[in-house]
């Protein structure tokens, strides 16, 4: 018996997903991150953004804190596996995005040993926080 192609689910697709943390208003903050697409946690406890690829996000990242010197905004970042069609985010890669901002100092953005391997060869630079998580430098 084939299932109709109409109920069954859409098969996951790899994203980036970058979690606001920290005592800044996170929808304002995700105002200004222009490039990834802004979609809640199923929780509702505070907005998520969905990029392609976690360079963009990174990119994203680094231009807002470098234009905001006295700011408490935390960021975590982390790829994984996505619905295409999620309205509302839930899983493991948004538990460890989530769990990545809440454990950053401000002005910082944490991201998983996912991410350092996705942009191993890219400029951006890390130091290790512990063995699977590492913060990005600012230049």
């Amino acid at each position: 018996m084939t299932q109709d192609p109409a109920v069954v689910p859409p098969d996951p697709a790899p994203a980036a997903v970058l979690a606001i943390g920290g005592s800044a208003d996170a929808d304002d903050v995700a105002a200004h991150l222009v490039g990834g697409r802004l979609v809640p946690a199923r929780d509702g406890r505070r907005p998520l953004l969905v990029y392609t690829a976690p360079d963009a996000a990174v990119r994203d990242v680094t231009r807002y804190l470098r234009a905001r010197a006295l700011t408490f905004v935390r960021f975590g970042l982390h790829v994984g596996d996505l619905p295409h069609d999620a309205e509302r985010l839930a899983g493991p890669v948004v538990d460890i995005a989530l769990r990545l901002a809440d454990r950053a100092a401000p002005r910082e953005l944490w991201v998983s040993a996912a991410v350092r391997h996705l942009t191993a060869g890219s400029p951006v630079a890390l130091e290790p926080v512990d063995d699977l998580t590492y913060r990005v430098r600012l230049a």
